[in-house]
């Protein structure tokens, strides 16, 4: 009997030294309304149970200590203001200590794009948090349409804390100001675009920077995109498989059925890392020979060599952004170096008129090693170079069709890739 009274003092000391604050609530199908100003103090702790919590346009959250919910939904309008020195915990509803018939799940958030929240928010339900329309309690409010229909803005920090504890976009935004971060991401805890461009990771850059955009096509499907831009700006990044996309002039058997959807909100240029899985690895790519390649025209990818550090992760510098989402730049995927890469012209026109003037043999600068030899029609050699640089003009020779052998190495102290073939010297075209 000591042993009971002295536990029930114990209790009862602990909910006064943390001064929480337990708002009476029902269970599952219950609700809070808030839209007031509502302060809570550091040191102390609120918690909300009740299935669906809504905070209206006038409500005005100082929070210096903490707000824990337990809720199903969370419906957050878009006149709402949260600031403060303190955090919100979102836990699964089915944790909720105080009603056990609370169903265990993910937590829907309905952002409403409205003001970024300037708290730090910890997502700790390992069952996920998604982005979704929940109905308006009542207030009559505009809601916005498409992607930002759901959006949340973070004007702080939104720390993915524990495994599974993932946002799914489902088709809405998920935006970052200039000020906001997300950490704590992994392939346990990330940001799922669902294989679709409907919704997006956005980050604002207040200045030239560098952040992380945690996203997958799935969960566990992790993909991350670094950008590093050279100045301020706005970025929206999403990732797809190849099927999804759509895209013509795939290769597929160079490829990794990986395609992100990246664009600016202005004229910007930035370093782009992007990390994929080895699972999706294309029959014959090759990581070490690897490079981005961004979409520029109909079936055709602009290929560069890039940065390996390590396995799965590419990096290209100095890329432009483009700034419709409907434009065919925006989309970036992998290749590896191989002898398809190469585009050698079998005509060109050394005409001074600044046009086709050099035996240009588009991709050769992705390979680490070659050479090439080249005869007129009777065997004499008329040109040779190692590492050559595209820049044969055909000086002091007649018009006509001279042959080459072209070899060109993947890696240094790789195998040697032979090509033969022909190209013609026309003068004629001439302005």
């Amino acid at each position: 009997m000591k042993n009971y009274r002295y536990l029930i003092i114990l209790f009862v000391s602990l909910l006064f030294s943390l001064k929480i604050q337990v708002k009476a609530q029902n269970g599952a199908g219950s609700v809070t309304v808030d839209n007031s100003a509502v302060v809570i103090e550091k040191g102390t702790i609120e918690q909300r149970f009740a299935e669906g919590n809504y905070f209206g346009p006038e409500a005005d959250w100082v929070i210096d200590g903490t707000l824990e919910i337990y809720s199903r939904n969370i419906w957050i309008a878009a006149g709402a203001k949260f600031s403060g020195t303190g955090k919100i915990i979102i836990y699964n509803p089915g944790n909720n200590p105080y009603y056990l018939d609370m169903p265990a799940g993910p937590t829907y958030i309905d952002g409403n794009n409205g003001a970024f929240i300037k708290l730090l928010i910890e997502h700790r339900n390992a069952s996920n948090a998604v982005l979704a329309d929940v109905e308006d309690p009542g207030y009559g409010t505009t809601n916005p349409s498409g992607a930002a229909s759901a959006s949340l803005n973070i004007g702080k920090e939104l720390n993915l804390a524990v495994d599974g504890a993932d946002m799914i976009l489902n088709g809405h935004n998920l935006s970052f100001d200039g000020n906001g971060k997300i950490t704590g991401y992994s392939a346990d805890r990330m940001v799922v675009t669902g294989n679709s461009t409907a919704g997006h990771m956005v980050k604002e850059y207040p200045r030239a920077g560098s952040f992380v955009f945690p996203v997958g096509i799935a969960e566990r499907d992790y993909t991350p995109a670094t950008l590093t831009t050279k100045s301020a700006g706005k970025l929206f990044v999403s990732v797809q498989d190849y099927a999804a996309s759509a895209l013509g002039g795939i290769k597929p058997n160079t490829g990794i059925d990986r395609i992100w959807h990246i664009y600016a909100d202005a004229p910007l240029w930035a370093d782009v890392t992007l990390q994929h899985n080895q699972s999706t690895n294309e029959s014959l790519f090759k990581d070490a020979v690897a490079g981005i390649a961004q979409y520029v025209a109909v079936n055709k990818w602009d290929i560069a060599k890039s940065l390996n550090p390590n396995i799965g992760v590419h990096t290209r510098l100095n890329m432009a952004m483009a700034t419709n989402p409907m434009d065919k730049n925006v989309w970036f995927t992998k290749f590896s170096v191989s002898g398809s890469t190469l585009a050698i012209p079998n005509l060109y026109t050394p005409n001074g008129d600044g046009t086709n003037d050099t035996f240009e043999i588009r991709g050769l600068e992705l390979f680490a090693e070659n050479d090439i030899a080249i005869v007129n029609r009777w065997g004499n050699e008329v040109y040779k170079a190692s590492n050559y640089k595209n820049n044969w003009t055909g000086e002091g020779l007649n018009e006509g069709t001279y042959f080459y052998v072209l070899r060109v190495k993947e890696v240094a102290g790789g195998e040697w890739q032979v090509f033969k073939g022909y190209v013609t010297l026309v003068r004629a075209f001439k302005k």
